[in-house]
C-alpha cells in the first residue's frame, strides 16, 4: 500500500512561500499578519483560523481551501462515512 504524505496547513503555508521565494518578513508585509505568527504557523504552533488562511491564501493567489484542507476533502479513513453520507441524502431525495 502506498503511503500517503500528510500535510498540515502550515506545512502548505511554509511551501508557498518558499515558493514564491518570500521571507517571513514579507510575507508579514504582505498579509498584515506579525512573523512571529507566521513562524507560529509554518511550525504548527499556532492554529491557522478562517480569518488568516483567507488573507495568506490571497497573497499566494489560492483558494483558502487549499491552505485550510491541504489532504483534500476526501482523506482514505472517512471514506466509508462519506459514502454512508451521500447514500442517506440520495435516499433522501428519492423519497
Amino acid at each position: 500500500m502506498k503511503q500517503r504524505i500528510i500535510l498540515t496547513p502550515g506545512d502548505v503555508v511554509k511551501e508557498l512561500r518558499v515558493k514564491h521565494e518570500w521571507t517571513q518578513a514579507i510575507l508579514s508585509d504582505i498579509t498584515g499578519i506579525s512573523v512571529p505568527n507566521i513562524s507560529n504557523i509554518e511550525h504548527n504552533r499556532s492554529r491557522l483560523g478562517d480569518d488568516r488562511a483567507i488573507l495568506l491564501a490571497a497573497a499566494f493567489g489560492v483558494s483558502p481551501e487549499v491552505v485550510l484542507f491541504p489532504n483534500g476533502y476526501e482523506r482514505e479513513d472517512l471514506k466509508p462515512k462519506l459514502q454512508r453520507i451521500r447514500k442517506k441524502i440520495k435516499q433522501l431525495k428519492v423519497g
